[in-house]
């Protein structure tokens, strides 16, 4: 089995509810697959938040050659809404590689 460990520090904030234990350890154990190579993930924030309409998940990542990739969803419930957030920040992430790529000429 895989380690579910992320190899990059990951904070997990919430806003306007508790933090379980719960939330902590899906919210980085989701982001321990993400397994890109480029761009080198050097740490994550996960803020979810209990808003009137529903449950907010924001991602925003910090990645070396001063990339932050940023990405947010709200749904009803709070962990479709982390794995929501979770591929809109893999597909930025897939985009931000073939744009280097392109722009290196590989």
């Amino acid at each position: 089995m895989k380690n579910l460990e992320p190899y990059f520090p990951v904070t997990v904030t919430a806003r306007h509810m508790d933090c379980t234990e719960s939330i902590r350890h899906y919210a980085e154990t989701r982001l321990a697959r993400i397994h890109l190579k480029y761009p080198r993930i050097t740490s994550a924030k996960v803020i979810v938040d209990n808003q009137k309409h529903g449950q907010k998940a924001e991602i925003i990542l910090t990645c070396t050659n001063h990339i932050v990739i940023e990405a947010d969803t709200e749904t009803s419930d709070l962990y479709e809404a982390i794995d929501l957030t979770i591929e809109k920040v893999e597909r930025k992430m897939r985009k931000e590689k073939t744009k280097r790529q392109k722009r290196l000429g590989h």
